[in-house]
């Protein structure tokens, strides 16, 4: 809740960089600032659009008393013998009832969520796919610590991976001084903790996103193994949003049109 007192120093150059968070630019496809509430809503990517979404209507729903909290976190008892599947959507959608904290952790999920969906370039089912497989290795972690909701580890990890793909964007603090975004994800650790609260859910979020980026991008053996890339049934389920017959890959490699394998991966 504390990322209003953060933005773009847009007097940097940025490479490879594209809308960035709380800079001058507006939602993806916008060309700029939205002219409204509608425009910034439908400007968004539509995975990022949906997360929104579900944030905000189980929010709603809580207030009013109609949904209650306890029907939402992950709890696997009720997963696997009452077959109360949505668990493991909602216990990462849900960011508690409604506050400054509630505002700005839902400010925090669309810039960065927007911002790093927008680098798989139109590929909506691969950042799903990323999404959920940072899901799994969050729940495993999870069954450790017994955190009831997973929202803001999820977010967290969407964070790192967006640091390690732009790692040169300045990120400057209440105007007073910038710090590089490779180091962003240790600066919210700091405030965090200073302001009360334990750090524990970033980090369980930045070891997840870490481990995917790292096998994904980094690590010869692993890098674009087809695992990393969506199942055919998701690709059906998600409509991608095609950049043309040849784009850049969010990693830096290149995605050829048409001719995808059944389980995932990019084409040759």
């Amino acid at each position: 809740f504390f990322s209003a007192v953060f933005f773009l120093d847009t007097s940097q150059p940025l490479p490879h960089a594209s809308t960035m968070p709380f800079g001058a630019e507006g939602p993806p496809g916008g060309g700029g600032r939205a002219s409204g509430p509608a425009e910034f809503y439908w400007g968004l990517p539509k995975v990022t659009r949906a997360w929104f979404t579900l944030c905000i209507s189980l929010t709603v729903l809580s207030a009013l008393n109609l949904v209650s909290p306890q029907t939402l976190f992950i709890d696997w008892p009720s997963i696997l013998r009452r077959f109360q599947v949505w668990r493991l959507i909602t216990s990462f959608s849900f960011l508690g009832k409604f506050g400054w904290p509630f505002v700005m952790n839902l400010i925090f999920m669309v810039q960065y969520s927007k911002t790093l969906e927008k680098d798989f370039q139109g590929r909506a089912s691969e950042f799903l796919w990323m999404l959920i497989l940072g899901g799994i290795g969050i729940c495993i972690i999870n069954l450790h610590f017994q955190m009831p909701f997973l929202t803001i580890p999820l977010l967290f990890m969407t964070i790192w991976v967006w640091s390690r793909k732009h790692p040169n964007a300045q990120m400057s603090v209440f105007g007073l001084f910038n710090i590089m975004s490779a180091y962003f994800p240790w600066f919210l650790i700091v405030v965090t903790m200073l302001m009360g609260g334990s750090p524990v859910g970033n980090l369980i979020g930045y070891f997840v996103g870490h481990v995917y980026y790292f096998l994904k991008e980094n690590y010869p053996p692993t890098r674009d193994h087809p695992i990393f890339f969506p199942p055919a049934m998701l690709r059906k389920f998600v409509e991608d949003e095609g950049a043309g017959p040849q784009t850049a890959a969010a990693g830096g490699a290149v995605r050829a049109g048409g001719g995808v394998p059944p389980w995932g991966g990019r084409a040759e």
